[in-house]
């Protein structure tokens, strides 16, 4: 009989102790948000808002040739919430970085302006073509293949999701 007690005992014990670290586990991130892991994978651009809470932009403008639909959606909050998105298709990629606030993303020495663009950097490393603006209280990095006349365009295109 003392055995049974004993084995009651014990299980209740690991019963609560495993309660008390699933609620700290799920519970810290949402107090201490800095904590949370990431880059986590997205399945809608209608959660990116309420994971990292502010409305991500998107450029109206996008070739046929990349699909209607994004290859991957992610988003991370160290060091600062961010929202990743790319699309892929026939041989292109445009993949569209933002962030809000913080330090103007690093730019090389050779890139410049973007004529009719404010603040903003452009630069080309082969046939990739990059673009660093900021539009909206965000960060935003434009990585493509696409042809460098299509970078105006994309940062004129860009509206609230």
């Amino acid at each position: 009989m003392d055995r049974l007690i004993g084995l009651r005992s014990f299980a209740t014990t690991t019963v609560v102790v495993l309660a008390v670290i699933r609620v700290l586990h799920v519970g810290v991130p949402l107090i201490f948000p800095d904590t949370r892991p990431g880059p986590a994978p997205v399945a809608s651009l209608d959660d990116v808002q309420r994971r990292v809470g502010f409305a991500p932009l998107l450029p109206a403008y996008r070739p046929a040739a990349l699909g209607a639909k994004p290859a991957s959606i992610t988003v991370s909050f160290r060091p600062r919430p961010t929202f990743a998105i790319v699309w892929r298709g026939d041989g292109q990629y445009l993949s569209l970085t933002e962030r809000q606030g913080g330090d103007r993303p690093e730019a090389p020495p050779i890139s410049q302006p973007l004529d009719g663009v404010a603040d903003s950097a452009w630069w080309m490393e082969g046939s990739q073509c990059h673009l660093v603006l900021a539009h909206g209280g965000l960060w935003i990095e434009i990585d493509t293949d696409l042809p460098s006349r299509d970078l105006k365009r994309l940062a004129d295109t860009l509206t609230r999701y």
